[in-house]
């Protein structure tokens, strides 16, 4: 017996309960997929969106490129009498990552340096690694 005659090939036609079948399924995946993500992403507040949607506008679209940040970084620290005299290395790695490295007389000295070389744009995370004399190293004098 031919082949053809156990296959039996329906025309397509619309068929209206199909479409509300499918659409049923994909409103209830939906559903259930919001459920488990609120459930993950915990309670969402006015306050969160808020803070969420402020880091993101604060970051800028494409950071600058890295040699313009250590100047930048540079500037700002000499713009400062705390960290004018200051013997820091700015190194700019990419991708918003900014050390410093070097020495600074009291902690105080450091700390500033540190935050003031956070308020460069494209600045995204500092790594402060200068050394305070007396504590990090023997005192220079």
């Amino acid at each position: 017996m031919p082949r053809e005659d156990f296959i039996r090939i329906r025309p397509y036609q619309d068929d209206w309960l199909g479409v509300a079948f499918s659409a049923a399924v994909g409103l209830g995946a939906g559903l259930f997929a919001g459920i488990v993500a609120g459930e993950l992403f915990g309670k969402v507040n006015s306050e969160r969106v808020r803070g969420a949607m402020g880091r993101l506008k604060r970051r800028p679209a494409s950071l600058p490129e890295p040699h313009a940040v250590e100047r930048a970084v540079q500037d700002a620290l000499r713009e400062l009498a705390t960290t004018r005299h200051l013997n820091v290395r700015v190194h700019a790695l990419g991708d918003g990552l900014v050390e410093l490295t070097g020495t600074a007389p009291d902690a105080a000295s450091r700390r500033v340096a540190g935050d003031t070389a956070r308020t460069v744009v494209g600045a995204e995370v500092v790594v402060n690694r200068i050394l305070v004399e007396g504590n990090d190293i023997p005192n220079a004098r």
